[in-house]
């Protein structure tokens, strides 16, 4: 199944020029190949690249000065959270990304007033093919516990009901870091704009990007179409 995980974002990659990796591989080839840390082969680890990102916010009135097509362009930012996990006395080596990522998710659909149905594609933080699946269940993109089905459903395909990664995610496109997060809000953007060439999620309205930070921290934005 991971495997699978990772032969859907190489795929998508092929369609993301941008992307450090555009190379669809098989999930034969990905099974065979070195293995990293049991059960995650190379292909299902995220590309470790160099990378710089920024993003431009303004407020609603300030973006009305602006010209028309600024304002077409705009993308509504609905929710933006930051999380950090509680302090735990059982683990102070690794710190647990599940719950984190529950609480922002939560925090950020109450924020935006929208739910995961009303989702039209999610960048997630696929560090790790393993890690994408525990993260349907974390942001609720499936029932809980659900996350193997939603993925056998083909949901999470470009062509399935809740897109994920269409980027290729952080196996394909590269993972820099601390530029990962708005290169995930990035991605969102371009599709909400109609702007994501031969990937694009057709009538894309509303997106989620997550990103995880070790010490710890999960950021999730819920992002939306034109802001004016």
């Amino acid at each position: 199944l991971f495997a699978r995980i990772s032969e859907k974002n190489h795929a998508h990659s092929t369609l993301n020029p941008l992307a450090a990796y555009t190379k669809a591989i098989s999930k034969e080839q990905i099974m065979g190949d070195m293995m990293i840390a049991y059960p995650n082969t190379r292909p299902m680890c995220s590309a470790n690249c160099d990378g710089a990102a920024a993003a431009v916010v303004t407020s609603g009135s300030v973006l009305r000065t602006l010209s028309q097509e600024q304002q077409r362009r705009a993308v509504k930012v609905s929710a933006s959270v930051l999380t950090s996990d509680p302090w735990q006395e059982g683990c102070q080596v690794l710190p647990d990304v599940n719950t984190l990522t529950r609480l922002a998710a939560t925090q950020a659909y109450e924020q935006a007033g929208v739910g995961p149905d009303d989702l039209d594609l999610v960048e997630l933080h696929d560090c790790f093919a393993t890690a994408e699946l525990v993260h349907y269940d974390n942001l609720q993109l499936c029932e809980p516990g659900g996350a193997v089905d939603f993925f056998e459903s083909g949901a999470p395909y470009r062509d399935g009901r809740k897109p994920v990664n269409v980027s290729g995610g952080l196996q394909s496109k590269g993972h820099p870091i601390a530029a990962t997060g708005i290169a995930n809000i990035w991605e969102v953007c371009h599709h909400l704009r109609g702007e994501a060439g031969d990937r694009q999620i057709e009538g894309a309205r509303v997106g989620l990007a997550h990103v995880i930070g070790l010490g710890s921290a999960c950021g999730v934005h819920i992002l939306e179409k034109a802001a004016a």
